[in-house]
C-alpha cells in the first residue's frame, strides 16, 4: 500500500492551489482599493517630495514588518513585496504629476 502522502499528495496540492487562487483574488481585490486610494491622494500632493516621502515609506514598512511579525509571516517578504507596490505606486503618482502638470491650464470664462 503506497504512503498515505502519496495517495493524497497531489489532491491536497490542487487543494491548496486552489486556496491560494482565491487568496490571490481577495488580495487583487485589495491592492486596487489602494490604488484607488493613492490616486485620490495624488491629487492632493503638488510635488515629487510629496509623492516620494521618504519619511512616510519609512512609517509604511516598519507597519508592514511589524503586521508580518505579529502574523507569524517573515517580515522580509511582507517588506518586499511592499517596497515593489510602493516603487510602483510611487512611478503612477509621478505620472499623474507630470500628466496634470503637463495639462494646458483652465481657460476663465466669463
Amino acid at each position: 500500500m503506497p504512503p498515505v502522502d502519496a495517495v493524497d499528495g497531489p489532491a491536497r496540492i490542487a487543494e491548496l492551489r486552489a486556496a491560494v487562487d482565491r487568496l490571490d483574488q481577495r488580495i487583487v481585490e485589495l491592492l486596487a482599493v489602494r490604488t484607488r486610494v493613492v490616486r485620490e491622494l495624488t491629487v492632493h500632493k503638488s510635488d515629487e517630495a510629496a509623492v516620494r516621502s521618504p519619511d512616510r515609506v519609512r512609517q509604511v514598512l516598519d507597519r508592514v514588518r511589524e503586521l508580518a511579525d505579529r502574523h507569524a509571516m517573515p517580515p522580509e517578504v511582507a517588506v518586499a513585496t511592499y517596497r515593489a507596490l510602493i516603487e510602483e505606486l510611487t512611478r503612477m503618482q509621478l505620472e499623474m504629476l507630470a500628466a496634470r502638470r503637463a495639462a494646458p491650464a483652465p481657460t476663465d470664462r466669463r
